[in-house]
């Protein structure tokens, strides 16, 4: 992976692409090989530093009603993406928390995507946010929400099936029995 590229993982259902995203971002532990970032071996030493480069929504995320670890976070700032991504009307962030968790599978996928992008980080790692939502959204995720981050030099990483957008990747990687079968780059 390279800085500020797009890459799109994709295969059918039990590939490895959510295994591979969870061993990417080191919440799974390597059997075999090894993750080397920047040059370095990621161990125990600089495992903390490589797990902050991640902002991640795994497909089987969980959702807190409160931004745990984020000091300072600008209430109108989560707020104006609760209403980017359609959520203003369904909950609120008061007091530091989240006014209600009580949402759709699709809503709560997107305020996990809310969560992710006020964490802000260098690499987003987005495991089938598309599904559950409608065709609306999905145009404006792929469409607009991605290039933005990647305008912004974010590396994405997004695992999808929605094979109307693959060529807004710069790499579109195909796993296979949790082995990497194809790469296309975009033209």
């Amino acid at each position: 992976l390279k800085a500020g590229e797009t890459v799109f993982l994709v295969g059918g259902n039990g590939s490895g692409k959510s295994t591979l995203v969870r061993v990417l971002t080191h919440l799974y532990e390597t059997e075999a090989g090894a993750i080397i970032w920047d040059g370095q071996l990621v161990r125990e030493s600089n495992v903390s530093r490589y797990r902050n480069l991640f902002s991640a929504v795994y497909a089987d995320f969980h959702l807190f009603d409160r931004l745990y670890g984020m000091d300072d976070v600008d209430p109108e700032r989560v707020r104006g993406l609760l209403a980017d991504g359609g959520l203003g009307d369904k909950t609120g962030y008061e007091d530091g928390k989240f006014t209600t968790l009580d949402l759709s599978t699709g809503q709560r996928k997107l305020l996990a995507l809310v969560v992710a992008l006020t964490e802000d980080r260098p690499i987003f790692v987005l495991d089938e946010l598309s599904a559950d939502q409608d065709p609306g959204f999905r145009r404006r995720y792929y469409e607009e929400f991605l290039p933005a981050l990647k305008a912004q030099g974010k590396t994405l990483i997004v695992v999808s099936h929605d094979e109307r957008y693959f060529h807004l990747a710069d790499h579109v990687v195909t796993m296979e029995d949790g082995r990497f079968v194809q790469e296309t780059l975009a033209t």
